[in-house]
């Protein structure tokens, strides 16, 4: 891939800036895959490695201290190592209790009740991680219909769920439409069908060739590297219309969305209950914890000792409800709970004004820039912001297919420039912002724009000029 001239300088800074990080990453290539274990940690052309983290901010084995806006893949919602969380840890292992034993935790019947009441449903089990949990919604669904068939939306991740790995990326000239990776099931190709999201007319299109066919529909509802786009009102009300009108279930992955809006799934919001709902992130309190909930006629499928048939094997793993995890979680839902009418309107607040000012800041340098994550009619408020850069009118910000088509949007200037160029002001950003905790200040916003502005005259005269 040829780089642009402006991209190789500002990795070269990046390279100067860190020479720990450089050797440290030479070593971990030596090991482990590509240096690492999750490949979006690992950005070109080297990652950033923590030595610390503490509210909005994390230093690096350089010495380096950054205005994080990454926080932990967004399940910080309270910033880096919370003091109630850490607090909450340290007793429980000072009380002799924490790691694995291989029984069941108590802590697990007092999470799973809170979580049950504020989503309205009607069972829970606990895995590990969101793929994981993705993973067995679908198969509950498929056991539940009978069928084989799942519906996806446009630029949807559900992690690396083999019945969900199609339709992420967008490709030139072929949109979302490939399957993601080798090694898939046979037939993978056909089982997994593409909806464009937010566009109901698709979806009835869909529903109309393949509903009879559909095990499930799994959509975010507020759509997350894909775009920080939250669903249209319209857009999920006829989702679930179109899934009871053609037998399948609707399916809520609200890895990202559950517990960020309002202190609950967001699907609270919408009023819109679907069938099953998947969560993690927040749930963990910065702990492994993930959930797949939901009726319990079709959660019985996993339970060996019912009369329910065909038996789905939910059966866990050796980490599956780790009293850690489990008291890391009860103790952050319960504080976002007691603190909703504080915790949200900030992050709410911050979020207006992060996406405010960035778009402002960008055309005051004379650069054409537009942010999603703003808030619709159901969803009032917003922690998420990503900065967007048109090339040419007509591309919408309520769909994934526009904002990820190059010949519309900049795509690489927000995911791999924008990266590294914030990086050496000081401001650690992912998928082309990120989202705020409750951690951020004020005065952390108004070093992210001096920072922001930085990038931005740098970026017209080293970018922009250049290219034109």
């Amino acid at each position: 891939m040829k780089l642009h001239p402006f991209e190789e300088e500002l990795i070269a800074e990046y390279l100067d800036k860190h020479p720990q990080s450089r050797n440290y990453f030479e070593r971990a290539k030596r090991s482990l895959i590509r240096g690492g274990s999750h490949t979006l940690r690992l950005f070109p052309p080297l990652p950033l490695y923590d030595v610390k983290c503490s509210g909005s901010k994390i230093t690096d084995r350089d010495g380096n201290t950054y205005l994080d806006f990454w926080q932990g893949h967004m399940a910080n919602i309270l910033g880096h190592n919370p003091p109630l969380i850490l607090d909450a840890l340290t007793r429980h292992f000072k009380n002799g209790a924490g790691l694995q034993t291989g029984f069941p935790s108590s802590l697990q019947v007092e999470l799973a009740e809170i979580l049950l009441s504020r989503l309205k449903t009607d069972k829970i089990r606990f895995t590990t991680s969101g793929t994981l949990a993705t993973m067995y919604a679908v198969m509950l669904a498929r056991a539940k219909t009978g069928r084989t068939m799942v519906l996806k939306a446009s630029a949807g991740w559900h992690g690396a769920n083999p019945y969900l790995l199609k339709g992420i990326n967008y490709y030139e000239g072929e949109g979302f439409s490939r399957l993601e990776s080798a090694g898939l099931h046979k037939g993978a190709s056909e089982d997994i069908i593409i909806t464009s999201y937010n566009n109901g007319e698709d979806l009835e299109d869909k529903f109309r060739k393949y509903g009879e066919r559909l095990a499930c529909f799994i959509v975010e509802p507020v759509l997350g590297g894909g775009g920080f786009i939250p669903a249209q009102p319209e857009y999920l009300a006829k989702a679930r219309k179109l899934t009871e009108e053609y037998g399948a279930l609707l399916i809520f992955d609200e890895i990202i969305s559950g517990f960020r809006f309002t202190a609950a799934g967001v699907q609270s919001l919408y009023g819109i209950k679907p069938d099953l709902t998947v969560l993690a992130k927040i749930i963990g309190g910065g702990m492994p914890l993930a959930a797949v909930a939901g009726r319990g006629d079709i959660m019985e499928l996993c339970d060996p000792d019912s009369q329910a048939e065909p038996k789905v094997k939910f059966e866990g793993g050796t980490f599956s409800a780790h009293p850690a995890s489990l008291l890391a979680g009860i103790t952050m839902v319960t504080y976002l709970i007691e603190n909703e009418d504080k915790v949200y309107p900030k992050l709410a607040r911050l979020g207006e004004r992060i996406r405010q000012g960035a778009k402002k800041i960008f055309q005051e340098e004379g650069i054409e820039a537009e942010t999603t994550g703003d808030p619709n009619k159901a969803v009032k408020g917003s922690s998420l912001s990503m900065l967007h850069f048109p090339k040419k009118e007509g591309g919408n910000l309520d769909y994934p297919d526009d904002l990820w088509n190059p010949e519309l949007f900049d795509v690489a200037l927000r995911v791999r420039i924008m990266k590294i160029g914030m990086l050496l002001y000081g401001v650690n950003i992912a998928d082309g912002l990120g989202a705020v905790s409750t951690a951020h200040s004020d005065e952390d916003i108004d070093y992210f724009f001096e920072a922001l502005r930085k990038f931005a005259k740098r970026l017209k005269e080293g970018y922009f000029r250049k290219r034109g």
